[in-house]
């Protein structure tokens, strides 16, 4: 895949959507904030609000997102801080 002449770590079909979807987080989520092409380079993207169901339990968070290869390549997630108040 390529975008803006860049060759890409990853493809678009390497990510199972569906089972994305099914925790909350979309494509099409990634399209709009303009994250997927950084996501497909193997970049992490710039935060993100993200409304998943984990287990059964809704969660609201801050988060990062970054492919990552093991056997497979899959999304790792990586929450943000809320800031002190103090």
């Amino acid at each position: 895949m390529e975008y803006n002449n860049q060759i890409m770590p990853f493809h678009e079909s390497d990510v199972d959507w569906m089972e994305l979807a099914s925790i909350g987080i979309s494509k099409d989520l990634l399209e709009m904030n303009g994250e997927l092409e950084t996501l497909m380079s193997g970049e992490r993207t710039n935060p993100i609000t993200l409304e998943l169901t984990l287990l059964g339990v809704d969660v609201t968070m801050d988060a990062t997102l970054q492919i990552i290869r093991k056997d497979n390549p899959i999304i790792e997630i990586i929450g943000i801080k809320p800031l002190s108040l103090n």
